[in-house]
């Protein structure tokens, strides 16, 4: 997963995201160069849901069923 600024600058590329206990552990790079481990505590996913907000959590559904279909078709047409 890519994040992009306004400008279209790639600012993170997930590589992965896993649990280790109680935590998420993301591993990606920033900024295109460096390799980072990011851990993540309940209490900060609880912030982090806090941000989103409640509209954007309850369209977050229709936001992956969205980017699982644009996926899909990507892949049929590269087949």
């Amino acid at each position: 997963m890519k994040m992009f600024s306004k400008e279209g600058v790639e600012m993170v590329d997930v590589k992965s995201i896993k649990r280790d206990g109680e935590q998420l552990v993301i591993k990606g790079k920033v900024m295109g160069a460096m390799a980072t481990t990011i851990l993540v505590n309940p209490e900060d996913c609880w912030q982090a849901a806090r941000l989103l907000g409640i509209g954007v959590i309850l369209r977050l559904p229709l936001i992956l069923f969205k980017g699982w279909l644009a996926a899909h078709r990507k892949a049929r047409g590269n087949d």
